[in-house]
């Protein structure tokens, strides 16, 4: 019997001759390739001075600020009608003489606590207002 080798020349058993070969692990060593940018490109800059956006120009602003104030002072209103109503209700309930006008005064005062809920939640509601108007909400 006759053993074959693959190459003719060398024997089967003779592999001194032969350089080893490392196995492919599948593993690609990353290698950078170094970019040197051109000299001389120039690069160009925005102007100093921008126009401004229609949401940022004078008029814009004084509208927002006038809308800020009515909504700050309507406010400040509701809070002293909501007050003389609230004293006027503590008043009457101290001088209060039969059991019947005491209820009458503490249902006067769950009405100011009702008007005031109402009051906070319409003002709530237009500073929501002002801010979806400004992109900040």
């Amino acid at each position: 019997m006759e053993i074959t080798s693959p190459h003719p020349t060398q024997s089967v058993l003779d592999f001194s001759r032969q350089a080893p070969k490392p196995r492919a692990s599948g593993i690609a060593l990353w290698r950078p390739e170094i970019v040197v940018p051109r000299a001389g490109t120039p690069v160009r800059r925005s102007p100093r001075v921008v126009i401004a956006e229609p949401g940022l120009r004078p008029e814009a602003v004084r509208a927002k600020i006038e809308a800020t104030q009515s909504l700050l002072f309507s406010m400040a209103e509701a809070q002293h009608a909501v007050g003389l109503r609230a004293a006027a209700a503590e008043t009457r309930a101290a001088t209060a003489g039969s059991p019947g006008e005491r209820v009458a005064a503490v249902m006067e005062a769950y009405r100011i606590n009702a008007a005031l809920d109402d009051v906070l939640r319409n003002t709530l509601q237009r500073a929501r207002t002002l801010l979806e108007e400004r992109g900040l909400r």
